[in-house]
């Protein structure tokens, strides 16, 4: 197999580990807001609480960079189609007469190859501002726990 196309494999591979994580603490996060708001806004919250997750997860795992705050604030971006794609899915299949609570996991899986293309573009491509206030404010790392 070509280099690149080992490195683009292992990168799907370790993205599809960190998706498990992923998919675990938005449904968590879903299921339990669920019963009080809603499919929707539950679907919301755990997108909210799954994205800092998947963020933190794919820069250390996936992608082997520093987490930093330019990289963290450009990651929501990458995800846009992944939300809208989800979203539709999760209201389309309601709507079908699929449970809301499976609703989720199917529309998940129908985004995972472009939301892994967008998260690997601005991950590992995020420019760095070069204006020493905005570098030191913007794209520091952020401070993570040591291992």
């Amino acid at each position: 197999m070509i280099p690149r196309a080992r490195e683009l494999l292992s990168g799907l591979v370790r993205y599809g580990l960190v998706g498990v994580a992923n998919a675990a603490t938005y449904y968590g996060t879903y299921l339990l807001a669920h019963p009080q708001a809603g499919y929707l806004v539950a679907h919301a919250v755990g997108l909210g609480a799954a994205m800092v997750v998947s963020f933190l997860l794919n820069c250390r795992f996936t992608f082997r960079v520093r987490p930093t705050w330019t990289r963290f604030l450009l990651y929501p971006a990458s995800q846009v189609v992944n939300i809208l794609a989800t979203t539709v899915g999760v209201v389309g299949l309601v709507h079908l007469g699929v449970d809301e609570r499976l609703a989720p996991l199917v529309a998940a899986g129908l985004a995972l190859p472009v939301s892994f293309l967008a998260a690997r573009f601005v991950i590992t491509r995020a420019v760095l501002d070069p204006r020493p206030a905005l570098a030191d404010a913007v794209t520091g790392p952020i401070a993570l726990p040591e291992r």
